[in-house]
């Protein structure tokens, strides 16, 4: 193998750890229980993940370029706070899954019937999720050097289908299936 190609795979297998490792720390990062409260789960929303989809978007970007006295350092500036507040969205956005996630298989494990065809639905759900996110996080790396922004959409379907699926179980049996956890 030509010494420039080696080159070239070991620098694309470091960045693809350097990207995954603390995506991945996220991803598997388990809530405590204390966390999930009756009070979280009634007043989760999927409408406060919204914004995201407009951060990023290209349209405000365009519209600041086209005006008079268009300044490229309060470009520079917006895209970098608006990237700053899309990662904080996003993290938030990986923490409400993975509690949603620990209510589902709580509820799952604390249901008396056979519930094995819901346990493979959380866990189909859990790798749609993971690998949405995965796909975003190098969507959001190339977004900093302004290339294509993340899918927000893919993201939020997961956990669109999460919290639906927790909505169809008992969720007043809530507190004990969170005790016994």
């Amino acid at each position: 193998m030509p010494l420039p190609l080696i080159f070239f795979s070991i620098s694309v297998l470091v960045l693809t750890v350097a990207v995954a490792t603390p995506i991945l720390g996220r991803l598997f990062a388990q809530p405590s229980v204390e966390e999930i409260t009756p009070e979280w789960l009634k007043s989760f929303s999927l409408d406060r993940y919204r914004a995201m989809s407009g951060l990023l978007a290209d349209d405000d970007f365009a519209f600041l370029s086209r005006q008079p006295g268009f300044d490229l350092s309060l470009y520079k500036k917006l895209r970098r706070e608006r990237l700053q507040i899309f990662r904080q969205y996003f993290n938030r956005l990986i923490v409400d899954f993975n509690r949603l996630h620990f209510t589902a298989r709580a509820l799952v494990a604390r249901n008396h019937q056979d519930s094995s065809d819901l346990a493979a639905l959380l866990f189909q759900s859990q790798m749609r999720f993971y690998a949405a996110v995965l796909r975003a996080e190098c969507s959001y790396v190339f977004c900093r050097f302004g290339l294509r922004a993340p899918n927000v959409q893919a993201l939020l379907e997961p956990l669109q289908a999460l919290s639906e699926q927790i909505a169809g179980l008992a969720v007043p049996s809530l507190a004990p299936a969170m005790s016994n956890a």
